[in-house]
């Protein structure tokens, strides 16, 4: 039995330095209350914006290396999908459309040991979005908008 708990604790240890290894982002929205659509009122926005934060964090501990940072400003937020009023469900997110993509405009800055390794304005859309949509799990919420930021990203400054 001990020597069970002791190898959860080294194995807790070993995966807890690995994260501690990994890149970071740093996000911040600039004025979010002007961004074209980050949601249906501000619960939803609010909550919109965290994912895409968590998001983007996620990924800078994926794909960069521990010695670098980067620095996000998110200019602005367009979801897939348009918000529409229905009379049984009130308001929903319709996606699928294909004028109705997901774009997010940003501006970053990855750095390390205090120089700037580049620096950029991006304008990230994905006009494909609805032929991607039956891959989607329907438990994971921006999908789209995952899937757009994951593949600018890796192209971006996954290690080639």
């Amino acid at each position: 039995m001990k020597l069970l708990f002791l190898a959860s604790i080294c194995a807790g240890l070993v995966l807890g330095s690995g994260a501690a290894l990994a890149g970071t982002v740093q996000v911040v929205f600039v004025q979010p209350d002007t961004f074209t659509d980050a949601g249906d009122g501000d619960r939803e926005a609010n909550s919109s914006l965290q994912a895409i934060a968590d998001y983007l964090q996620w990924l800078g501990r994926r794909y960069l290396p521990p010695e670098q940072s980067l620095d996000i400003e998110v200019l602005d937020v367009d979801l897939a999908g348009k918000v529409r009023p229905t009379f049984r469900w009130g308001i929903v997110r319709v996606v699928g459309k294909p004028v109705d993509w997901p774009q997010i405009k940003l501006r970053y800055r990855l750095h390390a040991d205090g120089k700037t390794l580049g620096s950029g304005e991006a304008s990230i859309a994905d006009m494909a979005y609805s032929i991607h949509l039956g891959s989607y799990t329907g438990l994971d919420t921006l999908s789209s908008e995952k899937h757009m930021l994951r593949s600018w990203f890796r192209g971006q400054f996954a290690k080639k």
